[in-house]
């Protein structure tokens, strides 16, 4: 059986929980309270190349843990991809140690700041407030499954880039022609090939660690206070769900150089200057690659709609959310016919 950590009250011995926003556990049967004491994080970076060359390639394998409840007594598994949950049989609060489960362990962590309490008004006025969602949705979105406060793997990277370029740039200029016996004023560009080069460094660039949400969630879940992090502690992870990466360091370095890109490019398009900018080649290298691993908070609500999934999901630290939702075609079409009617009653008063 596999090892594992619960925190217990030392007064009552029953379960305690992170409070929100004081940085200590609290019973949640006598309301004791035990401080955590942790530092700041360390935002001082790994060297990427140094590390890469060390970790198994294989670190993100499916290991599911068997854990025996030392509180109801069941034998239960653990999600493969999980290390803090509840026990499926009694609630008590378990945290499987790092080390079991992944060669690299989080650096730091964000805190919760936004409680259940507000996240579930969040999504229930997000909920009401969707025009043209299939009414069954709401039903069901609010039934199936309460919001769940969960622990997200992301990946931060920095990195210094030299990227030289080939491109053209497009100056406008006001010309005179004549159309139909007529002069005209038109604008054109004029085009000439450039080329050049762009440096750009990046600092705590986040991607997701996990594949258990889309990449369209990255540009999202990129805003975080990340001076507000502290060192990795698992009294924060009590009474919360928290993932382990599934995107390995290797694979979390390549997207993150899709987002660089997206940047070192416009960089290079205000370098161009112009009106206009066209960008033949880029050739970029990437020098002192660091990285580090950070657990960011969420709240999260997933639920099943004609046999596809939606998401909504808030910053567990700001409070911003942001979801998927379905469109009940029905309705649309109806107000489509509705307003066809006004549009034909109107025209046929007014004539």
């Amino acid at each position: 059986m596999t090892q594992y950590r619960a925190f217990k009250c030392k007064a009552c011995g029953s379960d305690m929980d992170y409070a929100i926003g004081l940085h200590s556990l609290k019973c949640i049967s006598c309301g004791a309270a035990e401080v955590i004491e942790v530092a700041g994080m360390d935002f001082t970076a790994h060297d990427y190349l140094h590390t890469s060359r060390k970790v198994d390639h294989s670190d993100v394998n499916a290991v599911q843990h068997e854990l025996h409840c030392e509180n109801c007594g069941a034998d239960f598994v653990m999600p493969a991809h999980v290390h803090a949950d509840e026990c499926p049989y009694c609630d008590l609060n378990v945290v499987v140690p790092l080390g079991l489960e992944r060669q690299l362990v989080p650096d730091g962590l964000m805190p919760f700041e936004v409680n259940q309490q507000r996240a579930e008004k969040g999504f229930k006025e997000w909920l009401h407030g969707l025009w043209f969602a299939p009414n069954a949705l709401k039903r069901k979105a609010i039934q199936a499954q309460p919001i769940v406060g969960s622990y997200m793997p992301l990946w931060s990277f920095d990195a210094d880039t030299y990227s030289r370029y080939t491109g053209s740039r497009g100056d406008n200029y006001v010309t005179t022609v004549r159309r139909n016996g007529e002069t005209q004023t038109v604008v054109k560009t004029r085009w000439r090939n450039v080329s050049g080069d762009v440096d750009v460094k990046f600092d705590d660039l986040l991607v997701l660690g996990t594949e258990s949400l889309p990449l369209k969630f990255q540009n999202f879940l990129s805003d975080w206070k990340l001076n507000q992090s502290m060192s990795y502690d698992a009294r924060y992870l009590s009474g919360f769900r928290s993932e382990l990466y599934t995107i390995p360091l290797s694979q979390g370095l390549t997207n993150a150089k899709h987002v660089m890109n997206q940047v070192i490019r416009a960089h290079i398009r205000r370098d161009i200057g112009g009106d206009h900018q066209r960008i033949y080649s880029t050739d970029t290298s990437y020098h002192n690659l660091g990285f580090q691993l950070i657990l960011a908070p969420i709240w999260i609500s997933a639920f099943n709609y004609n046999k596809k999934t939606f998401r909504y999901v808030i910053n567990g630290q700001t409070g911003k959310a942001y979801g998927e939702r379905p469109w009940s075609w029905w309705k649309i079409a109806g107000l489509v016919v509705t307003l066809a009617g006004l549009a034909a009653t109107a025209y046929y008063y007014s004539q």
